[in-house]
């Protein structure tokens, strides 16, 4: 029932999340882990809450139904986490956040062979958001897929590692009495079958990628490498054995110099935008999200429709793009990559260096 080893090899089975519960609390590990789109930002409290009327809302369920109607005409099976219609509030001993929505389903799970692993989140309002996929889970795990979940932190204000956001901009105050513990998401790892790429930028990240190792066992290799923020799916993915996708400027010096050997098409983001502010709705994700694509096979890939350039370069190189609309991925900081967990497709552990 769970077999995904890879970017690319045939998809069978799928969760899709969903977008029809999208409050963000944008409390400061909200801030920390965007930091890089929302500096400039003047967001303070709670900046969107689900309305009836919310037409945002209502076009993302409708390009959410659209992505799921051709994922199935593919042949692929797809499954949904629990949606919520209300906005129930978290809380650990240490803080209190309004729970999360489960639209991007990569970004708190990684599946590595046979295996579900539920990440460690950064963000606070994300702490739970796995309860949504329970039932999914326990599904799979009774059909025998093994199921973990890595260590989370507390998510202290102390427990943070802010280098990444002073160094880059940000002017965070760092306490004095620093503990830092486990945080990474599932997006923030691009699995090549035996070779897993570890994006990291701060010890978090590194605390991490040294838990999964040692969890892996010696039928991995993890590959730390800096190149993104947190998720790695915004700046590089691979779409077959020997090509990556890889936004324009992004620098490759450090990932494995085998993989530096692969085709790459260079993705060149619009001048103008593509996506426009609605409601107040500040923009999480960079103007290059179309990167964010999702292959169905080693040649077919599902690329937002707008994207011209990008379906020009795919064919180019031999692949079929599958245009699909999908009009609000800088507002709901993701696309069909985040907003997919690949439980199942026609691989097999290999080495591809």
């Amino acid at each position: 029932m769970v077999n995904s080893y890879d970017e690319w090899s045939a998809l069978e089975e799928v969760i899709v999340g969903t977008p029809y519960h999208m409050d963000y609390h944008d409390d400061s590990s909200f801030r920390m882990f965007f930091h890089d789109n929302l500096k400039d930002a003047n967001s303070r409290g709670i900046f969107w809450r689900r309305k009836p009327d919310n037409r945002l809302r209502d076009e993302c369920l409708e390009d959410a139904a659209g992505f799921v109607e051709i994922l199935e005409t593919a042949g692929v099976t797809v499954r949904r986490p629990q949606a919520l219609t209300e906005v129930p509030n978290v809380r650990t001993p240490h803080w209190a956040a309004p729970m999360g929505h489960a639209l991007m389903s990569r970004d708190n799970f990684l599946i590595v062979g046979d295996e579900i692993i539920e990440t460690a989140p950064l963000v606070r309002s994300r702490y739970f958001e796995g309860d949504l996929y329970k039932e999914l889970f326990t599904e799979y795990f009774r059909q025998g897929a093994k199921w973990t979940v890595a260590p989370k932190s507390r998510l202290l204000d102390r427990n943070f590692d802010y280098s990444y956001v002073n160094s880059n901009g940000g002017n965070w105050p760092v306490p004095e009495n620093c503990f830092y513990e486990i945080m990474f998401d599932g997006a923030q790892v691009m699995r090549l079958g035996a070779d897993l790429i570890f994006n990291a930028t701060t010890e978090n990240h590194r605390l991490g990628a040294r838990w999964l190792s040692r969890h892996l066992g010696d039928s991995y290799t993890v590959h730390v490498v800096e190149v993104a923020d947190n998720h790695i799916d915004g700046k590089i993915l691979p779409l077959r054995p020997g090509t990556l996708l890889v936004r324009e400027g992004t620098s490759l010096d450090t990932l494995p110099e085998q993989l530096q050997k692969w085709q790459v098409i260079w993705y060149e983001w619009f001048d103008q935008p593509v996506e426009t502010e609605q409601d107040g709705v500040v923009f999480l994700a960079s103007q290059s999200i179309g990167i964010n694509v999702l292959s169905l096979d080693e040649e077919r890939v599902v690329v937002q429709d707008i994207q011209l350039p990008l379906m020009r370069s795919l064919e180019k190189a031999g692949f079929t793009p599958v245009p699909c609309q999908w009009r609000h991925g800088r507002s709901l900081g993701g696309g069909f990559h985040c907003m997919t967990l690949d439980v199942r497709r026609r691989s097999s552990l290999a080495s591809y260096f």
